[in-house]
């Protein structure tokens, strides 16, 4: 009977192992999958919104701008003043002022950043406007554009 009890002793802390290996196993591969399957949602959700964002400032462009009322949260664009109707006036009386495609995604994205939180912005190496200056990660991204990639991802 002893040489019974032995085996059967030996049998258990085994199968411990072998249950905790394959747990731990597990785990790592579900850890792995989650940060995977995130990083695959994520990339799918920035691609449709820039997508949006191009399509919006394609339908402007393809309109040359749009006219908008002249408020406190849309102004006359000081980079627009070369242009010959920038600014006009209805029969009725209300300023409307030109607003270029760049201008009216600015705008778009500030709003959607409020009500959603998703921040977009526009850049350059080439700016003319101080706030669309890119940052040291937008440099390196736009270097990496110029370099000939088509897409910068990193997080």
């Amino acid at each position: 009977m002893n040489s019974t009890k032995k085996g059967s002793v030996g049998f258990v802390p085994a199968l411990l192992a072998g249950w905790s290996i394959a747990v731990l196993l597990s785990g790592i591969w579900n850890s792995y999958s989650t940060v995977h399957q995130t990083r695959e949602l994520a990339l799918k959700e920035a691609r449709a919104l820039f997508n949006k964002d191009k399509a919006l400032r394609f339908w402007a462009s393809s309109h040359g701008g749009v006219y908008v009322p002249v408020d406190d949260k849309t102004e006359p664009n000081p980079y627009l003043a070369h242009v010959p109707e920038r600014d006009i006036t209805t029969p009725s009386g209300k300023q409307l002022t030109l607003m270029n495609p760049a201008y009216m995604l600015r705008q778009t994205m500030e709003r959607f950043e409020t009500l959603y939180g998703v921040k977009g912005h526009i850049t350059s190496t080439l700016h003319f406007r101080p706030e669309t200056a890119p940052d040291d990660w937008e440099k390196q991204a736009l270097g990496r554009f110029a370099a000939g990639e088509k897409e910068v991802v990193e997080q």
